[in-house]
């Protein structure tokens, strides 16, 4: 096969030319080349090709809202122990570590739940798995209001995170059907579907709790899934024969290519084009080249040894941080902890052997929906700062502000001065699961992105699943050792967040190995981005010298 490129400009130096390689996806991906490397003039096209091809239309908009209800369903039931803690507490009269068991078990589930259900979609489909597990938490959610004693609540707790651990398959599959230049856009909508699902429990238990008790509330907080599942089984569109009739949620294509059912993908495809009015592109569907699947130790190599450890701690300190604030919101007004209320409690149910406990009250509850909104305030600034100051800068902006604001949680002040710095935190603590999710994205090689982002989850849901003993037990011995505590983890991430070694802003995401194409003594090396453009991929002609990928 021969390359041929045209000079665009001048070069000041004379060792590098920059050069335009016309169409060059056109080239490789469109066309069939024989194994002698002759081409036999078939025009093909693959899933990646055909989801640019159809854009975002009305089929990604209703996908987008019904996998959103999987975020919104997610953060009703997280929520749902922040709020459920202080009432169970007086129910049945739970020690501290009992109350955060009940928190430590759901990311227990999750942390086993995630491979089982991951694996489970590759092999089975996304679809049937998705239905699996929205059953799943709906079941042992309803079973949950019906706990009649404590271990069977934290059973039950259990096999509901194990649920959870499957629900990011959602956004997997939302995923799959989005053309590249939506895709980062749309997760910072699905940072909005868990924003309005945490202010939703919130406001439940507000509506809730003092009327009806906390069995009602959890058997209500199963209820958005519940419209969910309904929605994969019954929600359907009228394609343009207005006799077709076509589910919103389609079997993933990629899948059915990968399992050989390429009629079924072809057709899933058509359906979607025909929804969205697009024309399906020219040629024959086939299946994308194989990109080979790395190891974990190539998370370890001498280029990525040091990203990966840095990482691995802001991974493990968003989480801590995130969900430590939402267990410590309700906490510190349940005792008004801040001016050491908590502290005498303590000693004096420790003294008389006794339980102490207190329910929250309106006002609690009013101080909690206004402190969940700073989520919201997270998600203009995650859409602006990030290509502005850059991702290692964000990060480290944020829990700077979040190690400030744990530190003013001592203080002894109103109510007004704690729930604008508990508001602050909240945003500063939501804003850096987004950037730490897309800065992972963007640092690592397609071979071993999977693993970098699945191994930061497996971390976060370790922090996750300490934190309720730092927020729950040692808060109730010492809030000025708790607070110092989350204050000193998320100082330590500031500085491992600024002095990350590669800045990906500006960055685009590799798709492909650089390929290499020599012609004579000439080497051109071509970096492949997702997103080309009508005019094809520019690139830096070099003899020899570093390559330099214009994107």
């Amino acid at each position: 096969m021969s390359l041929s490129y045209e000079r665009l400009a001048d070069s000041s130096n004379e060792d590098e030319e920059e050069v335009n390689v016309m169409h060059l996806r056109n080239v490789l991906s469109h066309r069939r080349f024989d194994k002698d490397g002759g081409n036999d003039g078939e025009v093909t096209f693959t899933v990646e090709d055909a989801v640019e091809h159809i854009g975002f239309g009305k089929f990604q908009i209703f996908l987008t809202l019904i996998m959103g209800t999987f975020s919104f369903s997610d953060a009703c039931e997280m929520m749902l122990l922040a709020v459920l803690s202080p009432v169970l507490r007086c129910h049945w009269q739970l020690s501290s570590f009992q109350v955060a068991c009940i928190t430590t078990v759901v990311f227990v589930g999750m942390l086993i739940g995630s491979p089982v259900f991951g694996t489970a979609s590759d092999r089975f489909g996304r679809r049937p798995i998705l239905i699996l597990v929205a059953v799943w938490i709906c079941y042992y959610g309803y079973m949950t209001a019906l706990s009649p004693t404590f271990f069977w609540l934290l059973f039950l707790r259990f096999l509901v995170g194990f649920g959870i651990g499957g629900a990011p398959q959602g956004f997997t599959a939302l995923s799959e059907f989005l053309p590249s230049k939506q895709r980062a856009k749309l997760l910072g909508s699905f940072q909005v579907f868990w924003a309005l699902g945490t202010c939703f429990e919130v406001f439940m238990a507000y509506l809730i709790i003092p009327s009806l008790g906390w069995r009602y509330l959890v058997g209500i907080s199963a209820v958005p899934l519940t419209i969910s599942l309904l929605s994969f089984l019954n929600t359907s569109f009228a394609s343009m024969n207005e006799s077709m009739v076509e589910h919103y949620v389609p079997e993933s294509v990629r899948y059915n290519i990968a399992a050989g059912k390429q009629e079924k993908a072809l057709e899933t495809l058509e359906k979607i084009a025909r929804t969205n009015g697009i024309q399906m592109p020219p040629g024959e569907l086939v299946k994308s080249k194989e990109v080979p699947r790395g190891k974990i130790q190539d998370l370890f190599t001498s280029d990525y040894l040091r990203t990966t450890l840095q990482l691995w701690y802001l991974w493990f300190s968003a989480a801590f941080g995130y969900y430590g604030l939402v267990l410590i919101s309700s906490e510190i007004l349940e005792f008004d902890s801040v001016c050491g209320a908590m502290e005498k409690w303590n000693q004096d149910s420790l003294s008389e052997d006794v339980c102490y406990c207190q329910l929250l009250t309106k006002s609690d509850y009013l101080t909690l929906i206004f402190t969940t909104l700073g989520e919201l305030l997270a998600i203009p600034i995650n859409m602006i700062l990030p290509d502005v100051i850059g991702r290692t800068r964000l990060l480290c902006l944020y829990f700077v502000v979040s190690a400030i604001g744990n530190g003013l949680i001592l203080v002894c002040s109103t109510r007004l001065v704690l729930t604008i710095t508990v508001f602050a935190v909240r945003a500063c603590t939501s804003g850096i699961f987004n950037i730490v999710y897309l800065y992972t994205v963007e640092v690592y090689p397609t071979t071993v992105r999977a693993l970098g982002l699945g191994s930061g989850s497996a971390i976060a849901r370790v922090g996750a699943m300490i934190t309720p003993f730092v927020a729950q037990v040692l808060l109730t011995y010492s809030i000025r050792s708790a607070m110092i505590l989350y204050a000193g983890v998320c100082l330590l991430a500031s500085i491992l967040s600024i002095t990350l070694p590669i800045e990906t802003k500006g960055r685009s995401i590799q798709e492909f190995e650089r390929q290499s194409f020599t012609s004579e003594s000439k080497k051109l090396q071509i970096c492949i981005y997702p997103y080309m453009g009508e005019r094809g991929v520019s690139a830096m002609f070099t003899y020899g010298h570093t390559i330099h990928c214009i994107g």
